[in-house]
């Protein structure tokens, strides 16, 4: 049985909002937004195919899903101040998914030998929609795919049928839940011009020029702007924004023994006009170059277990990586053969009611958080990839797993969805961690120092910077870390990474800082996941030498190297 927990006030609130706007939404007239030829075309198609679509002998659709993404994608790069740019790419996508069968057991979550790439089930077809408002061309558009989705799906149900007809099944789970349908209009984004977005990245790419030790490096900008249509023939409706701009920079050097050393610093926001203005990415870009010069010259750090500090959003970057995967309730599709599709590791499954961190923590999933601390978060949103309004999550209180974020594909203790079904499953929208024994973060060096004696150990490792990347059966890749001595010495190293880290080590959190920082990333081209946490002692994490392929420096010098030396 589900736990039940008090939820604090804060978040309390935020439920109440949501709950408010969840009925509204419940209540809301007929889209505005039906007049729209597109609109119209994916309505007027998806009555005609549930009425109409099937084929001899064969089971007719129980379940239709169209969604159009009218989209303009921007992309910037530059190199040393010169710019590389795409011009704005104009499309339209079209998705539509077929179901046969029923709820209980129907053509989706099978991946059948010898079909689609690598195996991997067959979800619904993706093809490039009509341009032009032309209704005709549209519902054209949409009905030939449809027919061909259709008969696929009832190729894949026929396999299924016969793979489960001789298995014996305990406690089956359905393959889809059935939800309350709801219709959502959102205000639709204006258009807006890229050239801000190359005087950006130049500026920022301009400020590693001054330094010749720097090989490789590179700024870019990638936003997508748009609108998002989706229907389905259980009555769920909604249009709204795609709104999504991502900035990333990164600086790589080599090291004198081959060691490749390399920064990267990006930041995600809603749009263009809210990444940092160029003065600033050219300030951090400086920062980054002289991080890594100064990191390319340093020691290899030992390898360690014990005790590790993560600062301010190094900490938000390892727990994107490492602990919001953990509270996804994903399920791993049926297969023709059991071997072909090993089965997905989510050690929380099970654990519900049980200590999943240190009692004093809390985490909760608040899509309906707009702003932090007076900035935009770019995970926020109103209703997920299948129509399902968000809803803001309690998942761990007082250390305790209270839930899980789940999509429409049932599994098991979580039968229904909680409307984070984004990115293709369950996805986090705005992750939020805290700690009710909280303190200031200028206290958290002298509380690690003394965890480090009490443990023995003659120094230990502050990370503040946290990348993807660690490789198989591997943690995160690390950026920025530091050596710190008992005496409170730092010394930049290099060529670490974090070791698998196991679901346990967030058992032994010790403490964490009242502030928190807030990182956003990409879970798709349109969409982001949000992660505000405090920085973090853990009191036992594994650090690891890399393992790279050491390459030999080029043989003639950078010619900036070469420049630098003649203007002196």
């Amino acid at each position: 049985m589900m736990r039940s927990a008090r939820i604090p006030k804060p978040l309390a609130l935020a439920a109440a909002a949501a709950l408010v706007l969840t009925e509204s939404l419940l209540s809301t007239p007929p889209l505005q937004a039906q007049k729209s030829p597109v609109l119209a075309a994916m309505e007027d198609e998806l009555s005609r195919s549930m009425s109409d679509l099937r084929m001899k002998d064969a089971p007719p659709p129980y379940y239709i899903a169209y969604e159009l993404q009218d989209r303009t994608l921007i992309d910037v790069s530059s190199r040393l101040g010169s710019v590389m740019e795409t011009p704005p790419h104009h499309m339209r996508v079209l998705r539509v998914e077929v179901r046969v069968g029923s709820y209980d057991f129907d053509s989706s979550r099978f991946a059948m030998q010898g079909f689609g790439q690598g195996g991997a089930p067959f979800t619904g077809q993706t093809v490039l929609a009509p341009l032009d408002d032309d209704y005709d061309a549209l519902r054209r558009a949409i009905w030939l795919t449809t027919d061909e989705t259709y008969k696929r799906a009832v190729n894949v149900f026929a396999r299924k049928k016969a793979a489960f007809q001789n298995r014996a099944t305990a406690d089956p789970l359905p393959d889809f839940s059935k939800e309350a349908p709801v219709q959502t209009e959102l205000p639709l984004p204006q258009a807006s011009a890229s050239r801000d977005a190359a005087a950006r990245v130049q500026q920022a790419s301009a400020g590693f020029g001054s330094s010749a030790d720097i090989d490789l490096s590179e700024a870019s900008i990638a936003a997508v702007q748009g609108s998002r249509y989706y229907v389905n023939s259980e009555g769920f409706k909604s249009v709204t924004p795609i709104q999504l701009a991502s900035f990333t920079m990164y600086a790589e050097t080599q090291a004198p023994d081959g060691m490749p050393v390399r920064e990267t610093y990006s930041v995600v926001e809603n749009t263009i006009q809210d990444l940092p203005p160029g003065t600033e990415l050219a300030a951090r870009a400086r920062e980054l170059a002289s991080r890594v010069t100064t990191a390319r010259t340093a020691p290899v750090g030992e390898e360690f277990t014990g005790p590790v500090l993560l600062e301010g959003l190094g900490s938000s970057e390892f727990i994107a990586e490492t602990l919001v995967p953990l509270v996804l309730a994903r399920r791993s599709p049926d297969a023709e053969n059991p071997r072909m599709v090993p089965a997905q590791a989510t050690p929380f499954l099970t654990r519900t009611g049980l200590r999943v961190m240190a009692d004093a923590f809390s985490a909760s999933d608040t899509p309906s958080l707009k702003q932090f601390q007076g900035k935009p978060v770019a995970g926020a949103f109103v209703v997920d990839d299948e129509g399902v309004p968000g809803k803001d999550v309690m998942l761990i209180d007082k250390g305790r797993l209270v839930t899980l974020l789940s999509s429409r594909v049932p599994q098991k203790n979580f039968p229904q969805s909680n409307g984070h079904g984004r990115a293709g499953g369950a996805q986090a929208g705005v992750f939020q961690l805290e700690s009710a024994l909280a303190i200031p973060a200028a206290e958290l060096k002298n509380k690690y120092l003394a965890l480090l004696k009490a443990q023995d150990k003659t120094f230990g490792y502050i990370v503040r910077g946290v990348r993807p990347g660690g490789g198989a059966n591997a943690g995160p890749a690390i950026d920025q870390i530091v050596k710190i001595t008992l005496d409170g010495r730092e010394t930049p190293v290099r060529g670490l990474r974090f070791a698998n880290v196991p679901s346990t080590a967030f058992r032994d959190l010790s403490e964490a800082s009242k502030e928190r920082a807030l990182y956003s990333y990409r879970a798709a081209l349109s969409a982001a996941v949000s992660v505000i946490a405090p920085s973090l002692i853990f009191e036992e994490l594994e650090l690891q030498r890399t393992r790279d392929i050491l390459q030999k420096p080029p043989v003639v010098p950078s010619p900036l190297k070469v420049e630098t030396k003649t203007r002196q």
